[in-house]
């Protein structure tokens, strides 16, 4: 009998696992009235970690918005409300203007905007928001503490390997267990198959696929000088974002590692279940 299907969900209180450092500092940016941008891939826990840092503050009047469903917005709950912009980048880029535009009038105390690579680069633009300063949250994988918290006192470290500390993938296994590549597929292979084509052909597979051949974590400059990549932290950026890879710092030395044997296995062309 097939499994239930695994069901994601943003998670607050006791279900958030790591990231609380994050968390404290948002939430303190966001009293202060500061406007900010939740940047990163598709179910990295961008709205997870902004309601977390949102539920300390109870006196602040907050309006949520996911721009997947649609711009609708009324100028009047919008104004003295911390106004909380979900998935922006979701939106058509004709709609995006006009929406700032009405939101900017309702005057809403600050805004927090979350999306992808394509936020990031947008907020980036001096002339999108004239006057308004907003300071960026990048998310990527989990480090291997916030996994352990999540996989718990037995860690998979099978798990890992298949997710690369994905927070979406890991939960993904953890729901199905011994089954997840077989029960699992039907939700795992059209995530990867979507993450493979928002890479694209150009520097980001490249690096990604280099980081691939070497199986091993490797310093950022030194992957630049052997792909020739010549913006290299700006491509890495983008995949760090997307939670294609991992960048930690290993024995005070920062590396690049790209670790999820599912996304690994479709950009080289392997069957994406293969063991090795």
């Amino acid at each position: 009998m097939p499994m239930t299907p695994f069901i994601p969900r943003p998670v607050t209180g006791g279900d958030f696992i790591g990231r609380q450092g994050l968390v404290r500092n948002l939430r303190g940016r966001v009293a202060q009235g500061e406007s900010v941008g939740v940047i990163g891939g598709p179910k990295l826990g961008k709205t997870s970690l902004v309601r977390n840092a949102l539920q300390g503050l109870p006196d602040h009047k907050v309006i949520e918005r996911d721009l997947r469903e649609g711009p609708s917005l009324t100028c009047e709950e919008i104004s003295g409300a911390i106004l909380v912009l979900d998935n922006l980048d979701h939106l058509p880029v004709q709609e995006i203007d006009p929406l700032l535009a009405r939101v900017s009038t309702a005057e809403p105390s600050n805004i927090i905007f979350t999306g992808g690579y394509r936020l990031r680069a947008w907020l980036g633009t001096p002339s999108i928001l004239p006057g308004m300063t907003v300071r960026l949250y990048p998310l990527s994988v989990l480090l291997d503490s916030e996994l352990r918290q999540l996989v718990g006192h037995n860690t998979d470290r099978p798990i890992a390997v298949w997710t690369g500390n994905h927070p979406y993938l890991t939960k993904l296994f953890l729901h199905y267990g011994e089954a997840a590549l077989t029960e699992g597929r039907q939700q795992w292979e059209p995530f990867v198959r979507q993450w493979g084509k928002e890479i694209g052909e150009g520097a980001e597979r490249r690096l990604l696929i280099y980081l691939i051949d070497r199986g091993q974590p490797v310093n950022p400059t030194k992957a630049g000088v052997e792909t020739a990549i010549e913006h290299i932290k700006t491509v890495a950026d983008r995949l760090v974002y997307m939670g294609a890879i991992s960048r930690w710092i290993r024995n005070d030395e920062a590396t690049l590692f790209a670790g999820c044997r599912l996304l690994n296995n479709f950009i080289t062309g392997r069957p994406l279940d293969r063991q090795n």
